[in-house]
């Protein structure tokens, strides 16, 4: 199994938290995307896949569609726009609200910088809007 990284071992203990499985495979082909089961709580992760910046943001991503609740059972990995309202944006969106935290824990706000963010994790750029927003309410909320 791959050494685990800082923010997948956060990543998966928040899965573990709400009772979600994490299977990494290197059996995979480097264009499978990773996938979930929603009926069976379970996400696998594939560690062949293409860009490896991307990964974090992945299972952020398919942790967000259990955690919805979305109504599908199986669930593919897709990052492109699919419209605001689409299971996919919102699994996106709360796939940002779960990085947030992680990559911003140490940042002080003056040296903010939403783009170095999105590159870290290879988040698409449509998000823009939604990285902001979670940065703000991040720093402004009162959680931080």
């Amino acid at each position: 199994m791959a050494k685990l990284t800082e923010i997948s071992s956060y990543l998966e203990k928040i899965a573990f938290d709400h009772n979600i499985n994490v299977i990494w495979s290197d059996k995979l082909s480097p264009e499978t995307p990773p996938g979930c089961s929603l009926h069976y709580r379970n996400i696998v992760m594939n560690l062949n896949w293409h860009r490896p910046a991307e990964v974090s943001f992945q299972l952020a991503h398919e942790i967000s569609h259990i955690l919805n609740g979305d109504e599908t059972d199986i669930c593919f990995y897709h990052a492109t726009f699919t419209g605001k309202h689409s299971v996919e944006y919102k699994a996106n969106t709360g796939a940002v609200k779960l990085l947030v935290p992680f990559y911003y824990q140490n940042v002080p706000k003056e040296s903010i910088n939403v783009y170095d963010f999105m590159e870290s994790y290879e988040i698409p750029s449509y998000l823009d809007n939604v990285v902001r927003e979670e940065v703000h309410n991040y720093y402004f909320s009162g959680k931080h």
